[in-house]
């Protein structure tokens, strides 16, 4: 079983950003979960940026890896929806470790 996240998304006043908290222990089969979100997230306010906030969680050597990856192109992987239906720009999905 799969550590349990928990996520705050809090959205800036103007609409520019949205911040998703998370807290637990974040690894490569549940942080898919993180890569849901960012994309209806997006899917909600197309050009929002995203800020994953991992201040308070613990995450593993491969989920950050994937995580940084998706960062710095934009792509999310397939689960979460196709590449061709609005995907993120590269650096929209931002990091805070």
């Amino acid at each position: 079983m799969e550590p349990k996240l928990r996520v705050a998304i809090r959205l800036d006043v103007d609409l520019r950003q949205a911040r998703l908290v998370v807290r637990g222990k974040i690894t490569e089969g549940n942080c898919r979960v993180l890569y849901v979100l960012a994309r209806r997230t997006n899917a909600a306010l197309p050009g929002l940026k995203v800020l994953l906030d991992l201040r308070k969680a613990s995450i593993t050597e491969d989920a950050m890896a994937g995580l940084t990856r998706s960062a710095e192109t934009g792509e999310l992987p397939v689960l979460t929806g196709s590449f061709s239906s609005d995907p993120l720009a590269p650096r929209q999905l931002s990091i805070l470790a």
